[in-house]
C-alpha cells in the first residue's frame, strides 16, 4: 500500500527483481502513484481498499501461466522457480500447489505434510496461506476469485485463503501440498494481535461460509483445538461463541 518506489522488491529475490515477471498492485491515492521503469515489472495503482480486491485484480491482470502471490515481506529461495516448474511439469492438471515456508531462523513456519499430498483432507487444505500458493491459470482461468467479504480491509479480516481454496475444491480442481521450501516469511502474523472476540467474529462467518450445514460441529472443533493449543482459555468460550454467532448472522445478512 502507498508505495512510491520499487525498492521494496529488492530483498525479495536473490537476483535483481527485474529478472522476474512481476505485477504490483499498489493500493494508494491519486497523488501517490507508483511507476516502473522496468519492462518486466508492471504496476497497477488501485484506489480501492481490501486485500482480496487486490488479489483479484492481480489474478485478472496476470500474464503468466503459473502465478505466486508475493507479499512484500517475504524472501524467495534461489531455486524457487525450479521447484515450482518441477511440481507442475509432473502435475500439469493441478490448479494450485501449496509449498512450505520457513521463518528467518530457517525452521518451518508451521507443521506441514512430509510427503506430497494430492487433494489432502479439508483441514490441511484450509491451512494453506496465500504466500504458499502457486496458481495455475491455465487450469483455473477466471472460474474462482477471492471472496471480497474476507481478508484485510474487508468486513471479515481473515479467512480469504481458506474460502478461496475451498471454492476450488468444491469445483473439482486438483490441489497439491508439496514438501518443498519456497520462501522465507517473518514469524510475526497479523492474526496473533487480535482479540478473541474479533477472531471469532471472523471465524463465525468463515465457518458458516465453508461448513454451513455443519456450523455448530466445526465451531466446536475450532474452539476445542484453540483450547488444546492454548490460544484461548475456558473463560473465553462464551465470548467466542457469541462473537461467532454475530459473524454468522452478519455474513447471512450480507
Amino acid at each position: 500500500m502507498n508505495r512510491s518506489s520499487l525498492d521494496f522488491l529488492k530483498p525479495m529475490f536473490v537476483s535483481h527483481f527485474s529478472d522476474y515477471s512481476i505485477l504490483v498492485i499498489n493500493q494508494t491515492t491519486q497523488n501517490n502513484l507508483l511507476q516502473s521503469d522496468y519492462p518486466s515489472v508492471r504496476v497497477i495503482n488501485s484506489f480501492e481498499k481490501g486485500l482480496s480486491k487486490s488479489r483479484n485484480m492481480a489474478l485478472q491482470n496476470a500474464k503468466g501461466e503459473l502465478c505466486v502471490i508475493a507479499d512484500d515481506d517475504i524472501q524467495y529461495k534461489d531455486d524457487f522457480q525450479e521447484k515450482i516448474l518441477r511440481v507442475f511439469n509432473e502435475n500439469p492438471d493441478t490448479a494450485i500447489a501449496g509449498f512450505r515456508v520457513v521463518n528467518p531462523e530457517g525452521t518451518l513456519f508451521k507443521k506441514y505434510p512430509k510427503v506430497r499430498l494430492i487433494n489432502p483432507d479439508i483441514l490441511q487444505l484450509l491451512s494453506i496461506m496465500s504466500v504458499e500458493m502457486v496458481l495455475n491459470k491455465t487450469v483455473i482461468h477466471d472460474e474462482v476469485k477471492f471472496d471480497e467479504k474476507f481478508g484485510l480491509g474487508a468486513q471479515f479480516t481473515m479467512g480469504e485463503e481458506g474460502v478461496f481454496v475451498f471454492n476450488l475444491l468444491n469445483k473439482g480442481f486438483k490441489i497439491i501440498m508439496e514438501p518443498e521450501i519456497l520462501l522465507q516469511h517473518p514469524e510475526e502474523h497479523t492474526n496473533l494481535k487480535i482479540s478473541v472476540s474479533e477472531k471469532y467474529y471472523v471465524q463465525g462467518a468463515f465457518i458458516s461460509k465453508i461448513f454451513d450445514k455443519n456450523y455448530f460441529k466445526w465451531l466446536f472443533v475450532k474452539i476445542f483445538f484453540d483450547l488444546k493449543q492454548g490460544k484461548i482459555k475456558f473463560g473465553d468460550i462464551k465470548t467466542a461463541w457469541r462473537a461467532a454467532a454475530k459473524g454468522k448472522k452478519d455474513l447471512n445478512r450480507i
